[in-house]
C-alpha cells in the first residue's frame, strides 16, 4: 500500500507526519493479516473497516490547518492500532477454526486405529502396526496445541491426516493376514517343526530348521504388504515340502542303518574289494554327513543319490552271491 501523502500545507508539521505513518503502518499490518483470513465475511467486515478508517485520515488531512487536523489524525493513530490488534486476533481465531476439526479428525482417526491395532494376532503382525501408530501419535501430539493454529500447524495437519487415513486402511489387511498366521500358518509351522526336531541326524535337522526360518521370513514379507494369497501360495507348499522331505529321512534313516548292516554282513567273507570300497565310502558318508546339503533341495537331491547308490550295491552284492551258485 503506497504512504498517504500530506497535503503541502501539512508537510512541515513533523508530528503529524509521523501519526500519519503509524496509521499506515497499522493498516498495512491489518490488510496483511486480513489477507490470511479465510472466512469471507470476516475478511470482508475487515477490510470495510480499514476502507472507512483511510477514508477518515482523507477527510482529517483535507485542509491547510495542521491544528485542526491533529485531534482527529491523534484519535485515528489509536483507532489504526487496535484495527491491527483486531485483524491479529481474527487471523488467529479463523487458524483455530480451521486446526480445530483437522485436530479432531486425526485424533479420532488414530483413536480408532490404537483400538484396531491391539485387535492384530499374533504379535509378529501387530507390533510393526503398532510402532507406526505411535510415530503417528507422536506426530500429532508435536503439533496439538498452540502450534497447529498457524499456517504451518494447519499444513502439518492437512499432511498428517492422509498418512493416518492410509494407515487405517492397511490395518483390514493386515486383521486378515493375521487371521491366516493363526488359523494355517501357525498350525503347519508347529507340526512341521515338530517333525524336524524328530531328524536323526543333526546337521540336516539344523538345516531344515534354518529353512524354516527363511519361509517363514518371506511370507512376513508378504504379509506385510497384505497379500494373504500370494504367502498362502508361496509359504504354505514350501513348508509343506520340508514337512514330507524331515518324514522321509527319519523314516528312511532306519531302513538305510539295517540294508548297510545286512550289506555288511553279507560282504564280509566275499572277497569282492571293490563292492567292499563303495560299501564302506557309503557306511562312512551315513555316519558322517547324511543326508549332506545345506537346504531342502540339496538334502532331497542327495538322499535320492544316497539311496540309489545304496540299491546299486546291493544289487550288485546279490548279483555276485548267484555267481557261485550258477558254476
Amino acid at each position: 500500500m503506497r504512504p498517504t501523502i500530506l497535503p503541502p500545507a501539512l508537510r512541515a508539521d513533523k508530528a503529524l507526519a509521523r501519526q500519519v505513518a503509524d496509521i499506515d503502518e497499522s493498516l498495512d499490518c491489518a490488510e496483511d493479516f486480513i489477507e490470511l483470513i479465510r472466512t469471507d465475511s470476516v475478511r470482508a467486515g475487515l477490510r470495510r473497516e480499514v476502507t472507512a478508517l483511510r477514508k477518515r485520515l482523507a477527510d482529517a488531512l483535507d485542509g491547510a490547518d495542521a491544528r485542526a487536523a491533529a485531534k482527529p489524525v491523534a484519535a485515528l493513530v489509536k483507532e489504526a492500532a487496535r484495527l491491527a490488534d483486531k485483524a491479529s486476533e481474527a487471523n488467529a481465531k479463523d487458524l483455530a477454526d480451521r486446526a480445530l476439526p483437522l485436530l479432531n479428525k486425526a485424533r479420532a482417526l488414530l483413536a480408532q486405529a490404537m483400538v484396531e491395532v491391539g485387535r492384530i494376532e499374533p504379535p509378529v503382525q501387530r507390533l510393526p502396526l503398532q510402532r507406526e501408530q505411535a510415530a503417528l501419535r507422536l506426530a500429532l501430539n508435536e503439533l496439538e496445541g498452540e502450534r497447529c493454529a498457524t499456517p504451518g500447524g494447519i499444513a502439518a495437519l492437512e499432511k498428517l491426516l492422509p498418512e493416518v487415513e492410509q494407515f487405517l486402511r492397511r490395518l483390514e489387511p493386515a486383521r486378515r493376514a493375521g487371521e491366516w498366521l493363526r488359523a494355517a500358518w501357525l498350525p503347519q509351522r508347529a507340526r512341521t517343526e515338530a517333525i524336524v526336531k524328530r531328524v536323526p541326524a543333526e546337521r540336516c535337522r539344523r538345516s531344515l530348521l534354518a529353512e524354516l526360518d527363511f519361509i517363514e521370513v518371506d511370507a512376513h514379507k508378504v504379509l506385510a504388504r497384505g497379500d494373504v494369497r500370494a504367502a498362502q501360495a508361496q509359504a504354505l507348499p514350501a513348508l509343506q515340502r520340508i514337512e514330507r522331505l524331515a518324514a522321509r529321512v527319519s523314516a528312511a534313516a532306519p531302513a538305510v542303518d539295517r540294508e548297510l548292516l545286512r550289506l555288511a554282513r553279507q560282504l564280509a567273507g566275499a572277497g569282492d574289494a571293490a563292492l567292499g570300497k563303495r560299501l564302506r565310502a557309503l557306511i562312512q558318508a551315513r555316519a558322517a554327513h547324511w543326508p549332506e546339503g545345506a537346504d531342502a533341495d540339496a538334502i532331497d537331491a542327495a538322499l535320492t543319490r544316497f539311496e540309489s547308490d545304496l540299491a546299486r550295491v546291493g544289487n550288485d552284492a546279490a548279483a555276485a552271491a548267484r555267481v557261485p551258485a550258477k558254476a
